[in-house]
């Protein structure tokens, strides 16, 4: 298996020079520089802090074009799709100023309070569930497919990785190389669930919308209390989507609940038909996600060295145990019998080891 992350680090720690003539041009001192996170792309952010109080957020990221870019986290996308987020009455971050040739991006600071963050330190669970639905409600309604140009959500990496359930986690539970067709037969079950549903509606999906991707603005009014982050992969395809991520989220648990009453909330207004295809299709995109999670998080471990979200693993296997009891997806919940797919537990990871049952055509 390819090990990505120790020559991406090796890059990163290597620019130091371009990096501050970067900040030098637009008068920020690179000793004001503070790291606030990375992410799985391959980007780093920095809080830029200036004696007069003004502050910023560097983000410096893999250039568009290169060989470590990670599909769909374009620059030149979180850039168009931001200011598209704008105008259409949103909180999505100005950009000051940027360098598309070497990966810097200078832009609005929105603070270090996420909807997480928020969540910890005391602010109404439900309040904050609320907005972040009534935003994905606002975009269902002025969010008009082809606005903007985005890559269709079925042809994209995203819909493919449902097959990291077979590709990773299979793997590694069983502790051997999957046997050829395996992830064409899963594959065929899943198709056979979509075709039974009637057509999902379609609109503009975020992707990763979950409270780390969501910045907490009580200053504000209305909408614009949630500041939207990490958008650049946006696409657009089945309207459920990003619901089911913001409530199945697979780094907190969110109270079963609270999970009824924002969707709920969500489908306030709709009709009785246009509510139980939209409730079907949740079901299944949201199962679907947890099904790409839950390998990805694995073949991030084995692939990239990023551990850490190997914690959530049971989590994401509790979502899909709970969802297996649906009627809408008795034919995975067969398939999955059928070859011993098991979510009470969760294998133990070795990288190294697991690595060795991982197929050459794994996704």
């Amino acid at each position: 298996m390819s090990q990505a992350l120790p020559k991406i680090q090796d890059w990163f720690d290597a620019r130091d020079r371009l990096r501050a003539d970067f900040l030098n041009r637009h008068g920020w001192s690179p000793s004001a520089m503070v790291a606030v996170g990375d992410d799985c792309a391959f980007r780093r952010y920095f809080r830029m802090q200036a004696q007069n109080g003004k502050s910023a957020i560097l983000m410096e990221a893999v250039p568009d074009g290169s060989a470590f870019v990670t599909p769909g986290h374009n620059m030149n996308d979180f850039i168009r799709i931001s200011e598209y987020l704008r105008k259409l009455g949103l909180t999505a971050p100005e950009v000051y100023h940027k360098d598309m040739k070497e990966g810097y991006l200078l832009l609005e600071d929105f603070g270090s309070a996420s909807f997480k963050m928020a969540l910890n330190s005391g602010v109404d669970r439900q309040e904050l569930y609320a907005l972040a639905t009534d935003v994905l409600k606002f975009l269902r309604l002025n969010a008009r497919v082809g606005d903007i140009a985005l890559p269709r959500y079925y042809d994209s990496h995203v819909h493919a990785g449902r097959r990291r359930l077979v590709d990773w986690f299979v793997a590694a539970q069983k502790g051997t190389l999957n046997p050829d067709g395996m992830v064409e037969e899963y594959l065929a079950v899943w198709d056979a669930i979509e075709k039974s549903l009637p057509p999902v509606p379609e609109g503009f999906l975020h992707i990763d919308y979950h409270f780390e991707n969501l910045m907490w603005m009580p200053q504000r009014q209305g909408l614009s209390r949630c500041g939207i982050l990490d958008f650049q992969g946006a696409m657009t395809g089945p309207v459920p989507y990003d619901l089911a991520n913001l409530l199945e989220d697979a780094r907190v648990d969110v109270p079963a609940n609270l999970r009824r009453d924002m969707l709920d909330r969500f489908c306030e207004g709709m009709t009785q038909t246009e509510e139980d295809s939209f409730r079907a299709w949740y079901r299944v995109l949201a199962t679907q996600f947890h099904c790409r999670v839950i390998g990805q998080f694995i073949r991030l471990a084995v692939r990239d060295g990023k551990t850490r979200y190997l914690q959530h693993m049971p989590r994401v296997a509790g979502y899909i145990s709970e969802a297996l009891k649906d009627p809408v997806l008795s034919p995975l919940q067969a398939w999955l019998q059928k070859n011993d797919i098991r979510f009470d537990t969760v294998p133990m990871i070795d990288p190294a080891r697991t690595s060795q049952f991982i197929r050459l055509d794994a996704f």
